[in-house]
């Protein structure tokens, strides 16, 4: 019987990334396809390693976690239009009360920012202190260096070694006593004084007439330059021996490491000549809007064009506090970010309110990706003047990213400029040539507006960044044509602004309005100021746009502005009966000849219907508890993270259908001190009126397989996957799993109160079973048992011994007891190494050692020697603490304080059970999986692997469902072989993974098994040559040829082999068009470009030596050559052709000398294209000399017979097969496989 639980590992998927402000076409080939597929591992902050395949060409990717020394919790991954995140049990909570950035376990995000272990020995992150607080005690964190003082948001930039974070965690998590005198009510927080910890993230870089455009020459008639306004430019740096820079800069400083302040990317040049270039290079034509203002240049992007918080924010402390610049300028933002509560944004309003600056930040450049909540963080800053791009013809920028901001729908972006076709200053350190070029995007429109800012500044040297900000919004051009969550108030022109004498409040925004039953109207004023000596009569008009006439009403239609003063006019804003949505509008004050002289846009949004939505947990005894949600709104693209008190929790929330899950730690099937998973909640809330979600255990019911023979999971797997509609795109996609490892004993659900009705919902078990390595019995009492890791098994069999209580297992206590060749019963104590007890037990004779656990759920923990590594001289297994005490009293209660006990030992299992079970819809109210013959296929597996080579198997699962793969932790297997029994629903294939440590990497082909089917796989044998699976197919992609031919593929079958290590394996690929070669690599990896769009021949050549005995003395070098004719396609298979071999080997990979040899080839994409000649020549003196094989054709396959001379050790293979196209390949192995 199997109902237990083990370990699993996780998942991927794409994620959002940070995103550049100019929006230019990369012609970077970064995203090279010729690296998909290569692994990418991440140490989260926990220590956990969590390690990422990316798939290929539609296929999932897929994850595996490696759970950190010491952790015995489970892990759980979450993934959304955000991104894969793996939290691991402990970690969950503080993600959920929001004391730690949930991006810190964004693990494809963290691979898209360069924060993947290869990239990166440390983990950035930014650090807050709670109020208070002092600063942080960088000496108290292990392996953390502080690199930066971050005053402005009470906090550090920190790097944090990634080889100490699991002390790091240790340090920062509460204790076990800590955690006990919290109250149930209260939310987890971090220890010393920390308020939060971020992912200090990467963000990146988002002339004459577009100055012209915005009235700058009219403000230079005036005299105006911008001369002596300090203006910064926060950016990757510059080329300070430009013609048109050279002279205006007055301060520099790199906040890059490594790096000075020249810009090799060209951005930043670009963007300081817009705001306050001369335009020396063209004869002053091609000056910027503020040529007379002192330029500050801050480098903060690095010379890629990426650059992390505390680098920004540190840049903005130093412009706005130390260099005193009263416009600073930010062409650069976080894509994945559209709210104000980031680190930037903080700053950002923190230092306008201390220092006065003016912050001009770009809106961003993702305008074509939706059509609203798009502009990026910073920019997102209530303070900061944020920016869109329109053209020449006052159209916005495709690219202008939208409002309104996330969060509170606050009107962003509130001014545009233009950003379209923008000749500026060229960095002499970045790519093309000449003084000048063209760029585009939010970048190149917001300098615009800073350089109007130093203008006007100059003329109001005592003006705020507000009374800037003001001026420049209420006097902007309108642009009727132009939403304001698009282009804010209008189109900013220096000129109007500078000769205005009357400037009014920029704008009106309430944000969003939140829903009532009895909604009230909401009072805001508009203040005008009068600049001019005498005073002003304004005769206001509300333009409404497109607004219900009852939402806006002026408090007056006239307003006289005293001179040099101000005054104000009421604007009531009234929601009812006014339906959800956004609605603006502008109020337009004219002088007395009827001249508009001022405007203010106006924003507000009105809510959706909310309703109480009250989230309650219970326990499997009905008792109030804790508990982490996942609560997901179809109209959502981002999972809610929720951390449950005992005492409920009540949210106000829109009217929309949710799925509401907890996945929580409940009493076990063995008793109150034993410990399970349960997944608990609704996964269809229909919030239209006040509703209550019971995650309640004592409903739960348990999940488990029945097997035909003993097993015991090493591996499961809890998962749901929820979407709200049928149609592709599936967007609003929420998947959720649960890694649960041994030590729990059971898995529960709450079964559904009846199916989904909107879109579809998928529940999923997963379990890999192999046959039950220990059990021990009292007669018909079995008892819970867990082998622990690092421990010498028993011998395969059933023993029967005596056990005998030893208390604590030291030493001493075994002084007067008979133990050899017994079982001791000892009871785990923490103040006593697990190793101590090991060579107590050892030194006294007892052949079994079975700790009682003193703690709740089952004990796992190393039981080898000190060096984590080495194992222990005998077996140990952890009992639970209910049935160890139990056993303890009842040997107490025997006559001769001893009790016979049965323990039958499996340490190579000969089978195994990989399931799955699934249902649609909801969760039903039986969830046993009954496994047997009408529900299984046999797979008979061969590891052909030297003795004692490490070696790794696990088998993946692709459900129908998923984007996304869940790999089981690879698991060590033996030599010989092993039946495994796998679950055969329609919707599953399957997809074997076997890794020779640190050597290869080989996995089948997927298949789909079907009941009663048997299968063979044959791994780690001879026959090793290159071979492409569904993964790595050749692809022709208009004029690139894309290619990944891997050459460690053994067993001649249908498998792929692959290496990332340097470990005696070396391999060369190239690609030729008739003699020239096209592109080459030290691996199988690589891309042709810019190929010609004819037919022509091409070549691809692989060519491997095996220099690593120790993995395989076969196959010590191939020859692969390709031939093939290529044109222009769109993602098409480039149809090579492949060969699989066949051939009896025993375990050793030796055949016997009279034997029968067969090749199978197939043409790659195109199964239908028939193979029409074979040339087969064999050699039995490493290819000294080859012999012609005559090879008859069947079925596909052509066979020869093999007839070795007695003096050959081995068989060398040349191959040559042709299809009836014409492309062929040529393919020899030296010692392809042993003789007998």
């Amino acid at each position: 019987m199997l109902s237990g639980v083990g370990s699993v590992s996780a998942s991927a998927s794409p994620s959002a990334s940070f995103s550049i402000a100019d929006s230019e076409a990369s012609n970077s080939r970064a995203a090279d396809q010729s690296a998909v597929g290569r692994p990418r591992t991440v140490t989260l902050i926990t220590g956990d390693k969590v390690t990422v395949t990316p798939g290929a060409k539609g296929r999932p990717s897929s994850l595996s976690v490696e759970e950190r020394p010491g952790a015995s919790g489970s892990v759980r991954t979450v993934t959304d239009d955000s991104g894969t995140y793996v939290f691991p049990a402990d970690a969950h909570p503080y993600v959920a009360s929001g004391v730690l950035d949930k991006r810190l376990f964004n693990v494809t995000h963290l691979i898209s920012q360069g924060y993947d272990d290869e990239h990166t020995s440390g983990l950035p992150l930014i650090v807050t202190r709670e109020a208070g607080a002092s600063r942080l005690p960088a000496a108290d964190l292990p392996g953390v260096a502080i690199k930066r003082q971050l005053e402005s948001i009470d906090g550090e930039a920190v790097v944090a070694d990634r080889s100490r974070v699991t002390s790091l965690w240790r340090a920062l998590v509460p204790t076990s006593e800590e955690k006990a005198d919290r109250k149930a009510a209260e939310p987890p927080s971090l220890a010393g004084g920390i308020e939060k910890i971020w992912l200090d993230g990467k963000a990146e870089a988002t002339l004459a007439d577009s100055t012209a455009q915005i009235g700058a020459p009219g403000v230079w008639e005036d005299g105006a330059t911008g001369a002596g306004v300090k203006v910064a430019v926060l950016d990757g740096g510059i080329d300070a021996g430009h013609p048109d820079l050279e002279k205006r800069i007055v301060s520099s400083r790199s906040f890059i490491p490594g790096e000075d302040v020249t810009d090799r990317r060209g951005h930043g040049t670009h963007v300081a000549s817009i705001l306050a270039g001369t335009g020396a290079a063209s004869a002053g034509k091609e000056r910027g809007v503020a040529p007379g203002a002192d330029l500050i240049i801050g480098k903060v992007l690095d010379s890629q064009g990426t650059g992390t918080l505390s680098s920004i924010i540190e840049g903005m402390e130093w412009a706005a506090k130390t260099e005193k610049a009263k416009i600073i300028n930010m062409s650069l933002g976080i894509a994945a970010v559209h709210t104000q509560d980031d680190p930037t944004s903080q700053s950002v309003n923190q230092l306008s309110k201390e220092t006065g600056a003016l912050f001009v930040i770009a809106a961003g450049n993702s305008g074509k990706e939706a059509p609203s909540y798009t502009v990026y963080a910073p920019g997102t800053a209530e303070s900061a003047l944020t920016v869109g791009a329109v053209d020449s013809a006052e159209k916005i920028a495709d690219f202008s990213s939208s409002g309104p901001r996330e969060g509170d729908d606050g009107l962003k972006p509130e001014v545009t400029a233009p950003g379209v076709g923008i000749l500026a200053a060229r960095s002499q350190y970045s790519n093309g040539e000449g003084y000048y070029t063209t760029k585009n995007g939010t970048s190149m429109a917001t300098p615009h507006v800073a350089g109007a800012a130093a203008l006007l500044a100059e003329k109001h040297p005592d003006w705020s960044g507000q009374q800037l900000k003001d001026a420049l919004m209420s006097t902007s051009k309108i642009t009727p044509d132009i939403t304001p969550y698009l282009g804010g108030s209008g189109r900013v022109d220096a000129s109007a602004a500078f000769r205005a004498q009357v400037v009014a409040s920029g704008k009106v925004d309430t944000g969003l309005i939140k829903w009532s039953r009895d909604p009230q109207p909401v009072e805001r004023h508009i203040t005008y100021t009068n600049h001019g000596n005498s005073p002003v009569t304004l005769r206001l008009m509300l333009d409404r746009g497109q607004s219900p006439s009852s939402l806006f009403a002026l408090g007056s239609d006239q307003i006289v502005v005293p001179a040099n003063d101000s005054a104000s006019v009421n604007l009531v804003i009234d929601p009812r009966g006014i339906a959800t949505g956004g609605y603006t509008g502008q109020v337009i004050a004219q002088d007395s000849t009827g001249a508009v002289v001022a405007h203010t846009v106006l924003s507000t949004r009105t809510d959706s219907e909310r309703y109480d939505l009250t989230l309650r947990a219970k326990d499997r005894d009905g008792q109030p508890m804790t508990g982490d949600v996942v609560l997901k709104g179809s109209k959502e693209s981002e999972a809610r993270y929720l951390s449950v008190p005992a005492t409920g929790m009540t949210l106000h929330l829109p009217t929309d259908t949710y799925t509401a899950m907890m996945f929580k730690e409940v009493r076990g099937a063995h008793g109150p001190g034993s410990v399970g998973v349960a997944l608990l909640g609704d996964p269809e809330v229909e919030l239209t009126d006040p509703r209550v979600v019971s995650f309640d255990a004592s409903q739960a019911v348990q999940v488990q397989a029945l097997t035909p023979k003993p097993s015991m999971p090493v591996s499961t797997r809890v998962e749901y996957r929820r979407t709200f509609t049928t149609t592709q795109p599936q967007d609003g996609v929420v998947m959720d799993a649960m890694k649960i490892n041994s030590t729990y004993d059971s898995v529960w659900a709450q079964p559904s109160p009846e199916n989904v009705k909107l879109g579809a919902f998928d529940f999923t078990t997963r379990w890999r079973a192999p046959q039950t390595p220990l059990a021990v019995s009292r007669g018909s009492q079995e008892l819970d048992v867990l082998t622990q890791p690092g421990t010498k098994p028993l011998p395969d069999g059933t023993t029967e011994l005596d056990a005998v209580f030893a208390g604590t297992g030291t030493a001493s206590e075994y002084a007067h007891l008979s133990v050899r060749g017994k079982a001791a019963v000892v009871r785990h104590n923490s103040s006593i190494p697990a190793y101590e007890q090991t060579r107590a037990a050892h030194a006294a004779g007892v052949k079994l050692l079975l700790v009682v656990n003193d703690g709740d759920r089952r004990l796992y923990k190393w039981y080898g020697q000190d060096d984590h590594a080495t194992p222990g001289p005998l077996a140990v297994a952890s009992v639970t603490k209910d049935g160890g005490e139990a056993l303890i009293a009842q040997i107490a209660a025997s006559p001769r304080k001893s009790l016979r006990l049965r323990a039958t030992a499996h340490p190579t299992p000969a089978y195994l059970y990989d399931l799955v079970s699934h249902h649609e819809g909801g969760i039903p109210k039986d969830l046993t999986y009954r496994a047997d013959s009408r529900n299984l296929a046999r797979v008979d597996v061969t590891f052909g692997q030297k003795e004692g080579t490490p070696v790794r198997e696990t088998r993946l699962d692709f459900a129908r469902y998923a984007d996304i793969v869940w790999s089981f932790e690879a698991e060590p297997v033996t030599r010989g072989s092993r039946t495994d029994w796998v679950s055969t629903d329609a919707g599953v294939k399957w997809q074997q993974e076997v890794t020779v440590d640190r050597v290869v990497r080989e996995a089948s082909e997927l298949v789909t098994y079907h009941a009663g089917e048997t299968h063979q796989e044959r791994w780690i044998t001879p026959i090793v040559r290159p071979r492409m699976i569904g993964a790595d197919l050749p692809t022709r992609d208009g004029s690139s040829l894309f290619f990944n031919a891997p050459a460690w593929a053994s067993g001649g079958a249908a498998h792929s082999g692959s290496t990332d290590w340097a470990n005696g394996l070396s391999q060369r690929t190239s690609l030729h068009q008739g003699n020239a070669l096209i592109a080459e690599s030290d691996s199988g990896r690589g891309a042709g470009w810019d190929l010609s769009p004819d037919r022509l021949p091409y070549r691809l050549v692989v060519d491997a030596t095996n220099d690593n005995r120790a993995y395989s003395r076969y196959s010590t070098s191939t020859h692969t050559e390709w031939s093939f004719v290529s044109g222009e396609a769109e993602q098409a298979t480039v149809p090579l052709v492949q060969l699989d071999y066949a051939v009896d080997l025993d375990l050793d990979g030796r055949a016997r000398r009279i034997a029968d040899l067969s090749i199978t080839p197939s043409v790659l994409g195109a199964p239908a294209t028939k193979v029409s000649s074979v040339r087969l020549e064999v050699s039995y003196d490493d290819g000294a000399t080859w012999h012609r094989q005559k090879a008859i054709r069947h079925n596909g396959s052509w066979t020869t017979v093999l007839l070795a001379p007695h003096s050959a050790s081995f068989v060398s293979l040349r191959t040559t097969a042709t299809d009836e196209k014409g492309s062929s390949v040529s393919q020899t192995i030296i010692r392809a496989h042993g003789l007998k």
